[in-house]
């Protein structure tokens, strides 16, 4: 029998290993499938062999605080991987903590094959990472179609795959149940995206929710959902506790996510995958994002676009208005929230020139993400 493993450090990572885990099952039923990841692998039949909590970091400050944690928990999972001794190994985005593992699997002399699964964004910034995943993994998984070049000039075999975020169902109609549960009409929706992390309640959490006040003072009739991670639901509590008693402000469970973007007139939101599945829908979105000092100080120096969300960088152009440090502020992000809730011409132009770009960033070969990667990987097997 087969035997394969699956590592996702994080909720995203976890999403896309689900994904993964439910293709490769429709096309090997008999193909073994162990792994560490969170909740989604869980419910796709692969539950974690160790916790992963804590890992759910980003920023050079930060993981320089997580970094003892972090060697810890590359230590558990590659002594767990070369127990199992599997035929091959997938290892999903978080960059910084897979390449330690796939090192350390390296020099123990694991034997199978060492698939990396989503690439670091070397043509934003550190083109080197190119060089030392080459020598880390044996086969890289693309989700951008720029990332080949970059490995391919190292000996790394990279195939694209697609990028799993549109193989996201972007019908309208899913919006239909939000519109009735809340009885919108021709009201205005407005939904508000604060971040799945940490590090991103705690710096931007406080404006969200000044900009949401000041929104609902200009646009009285405005309705507004916040989908909240339960990840972050604790640390959020004390941000939506002066929301809840607001007219036409309503928490709702991630569950509902895809539903609110469908019924969303424009969104506010921190810069992250989100903001690519907003783009699918065709909602007129503003990006907002904010770091450590040191680490945006950091970042600026190796950085070498002009702009954060994704579909901007694809497009290079601002689709979305993005709001970065000391510019994210409530007065900026109502100002630029308000030219689609007042301009029906403003949201029809973002609308259709997200649609336009989200096109021309679809699944390779027809296929879905998930689907294309577990055809290569079983086919490296």
């Amino acid at each position: 029998m087969t035997e394969l493993f699956i590592v996702a450090a994080e909720r995203s990572g976890d999403e896309l290993g689900a994904a993964l885990i439910r293709d490769l099952k429709a096309r090997d039923e008999a193909l073994s499938i162990e792994g560490i990841g969170g909740a989604s692998m869980a419910l796709a039949g692969t539950p974690s062999l160790m916790d992963m909590t804590g890992l759910n970091i980003l920023g050079f400050v930060e993981a320089l605080k997580n970094y003892p944690l972090v060697l810890r928990k590359v230590k558990e999972c590659v002594d767990i991987i070369l127990r199992k001794s599997p035929d091959a190994v997938v290892l999903i985005d978080s960059w910084g903590f897979m390449v330690r593992v796939a090192r350390r699997l390296k020099a123990a002399g694991f034997k199978g094959k060492i698939i990396k699964y989503v690439a670091p964004q070397v043509w934003a910034m550190r083109s080197g990472r190119s060089k030392t995943l080459a020598q880390s993994v044996d086969l890289l998984l693309s989700i951008q179609p720029m990332d080949a070049p970059y490995f391919e000039r190292h000996g790394l075999e990279t195939i694209y795959v697609g990028n799993p975020v549109f193989d996201t169902d972007f019908s309208k109609h899913q919006g239909a149940d939000i519109k009735a549960q809340y009885g919108l009409g021709d009201r205005p929706l407005l939904s508000v995206w604060f971040g799945s992390r940490p590090s991103e309640i705690a710096t931007l959490a406080e404006d969200f929710k000044k900009t949401v006040l000041s929104l609902k003072q200009i646009f009285p009739d405005l309705v507004v959902c916040v989908p909240v991670v339960e990840s972050i639901k604790t640390q959020l509590e004390p941000y939506l506790a002066d929301l809840r008693g607001l007219e036409e402000i309503h928490i709702v469970d991630e569950t509902e996510k895809l539903a609110v973007m469908s019924a969303s007139t424009a969104a506010l939101a921190c810069s992250g995958t989100v903001t690519s599945q907003l783009a699918g829908f065709g909602v007129p979105t503003v990006v907002a994002y904010r770091v450590n000092a040191i680490t945006y100080f950091l970042a600026k120096q190796v950085f070498k676009l002009n702009y954060i969300s994704i579909v901007n960088i694809a497009s290079d152009r601002e689709l979305m208005p993005e709001f970065i440090q000391g510019d994210a502020t409530p007065p900026n992000l109502a100002k630029a929230v308000s030219q689609y809730l007042d301009s029906a011409k403003a949201r029809d132009f973002a609308s259709q020139a997200l649609l336009a770009q989200t096109r021309l960033m679809g699944a390779a070969s027809g296929q879905k993400a998930s689907e294309k990667a577990a055809q290569v990987i079983l086919a490296a097997l």
